[in-house]
């Protein structure tokens, strides 16, 4: 069974001197041409479905519905929400291509603002579609000098 780890990323909080931890997987994407494009998505466990902005997909060339969902909002940021999938492989991980259900969230023609607010579409790699199909485990202990505060580990199922 394929095995990876991958350290989980931190900062400190000045305001309060607290350690925030977070875990981000680089996974490729394939796009409608069967083109492969590297692109960082946070692991978030917390996260029922997978998202990405749908201006980023549409520069990436991956397939997105034409039109939004009808009288529906992505609730943590109100942008409109096309409902599609994503194929992507995991690098480190074999060859095996995975397709996931994602929200493409906001308008393919307009780019999302660059400072990082809730507003702000994410990469995120929810449950949906992901827990069936790969282990996903958040691992606190320390395996240093790389992950001083643990690791994510992903498995095929």
């Amino acid at each position: 069974m394929s095995r990876l780890e991958v350290p989980l990323l931190h900062r400190t909080l000045w305001a309060t001197g607290d350690i925030l931890l977070r875990a981000e997987l680089n996974i490729v994407l394939k796009d409608s041409a069967a083109s492969w494009h590297r692109e960082l998505f946070r692991v978030d466990s917390g996260s029922e479905i997978t998202t990405m902005p749908a201006h980023r997909a549409k520069q990436l060339g991956i397939p997105l519905p034409r039109k939004a969902a009808k009288a529906v909002a992505h609730q943590p940021t109100g942008l409109t929400v096309r409902s599609g999938y994503l194929c992507f492989m995991i690098p480190g991980l074999g060859m095996e291509e995975y397709v996931v259900p994602c929200f493409f969230l906001g308008e393919p023609d307009t780019p999302s603002p660059k400072n990082p607010h809730a507003s702000v579409p994410r990469n995120l790699l929810g449950l949906s579609g992901v827990i069936d199909k790969l282990r996903i485990t958040f691992d606190g202990a320390p395996a240093l000098p790389r992950a001083l505060y643990g690791n994510l580990m992903e498995q095929k199922i």
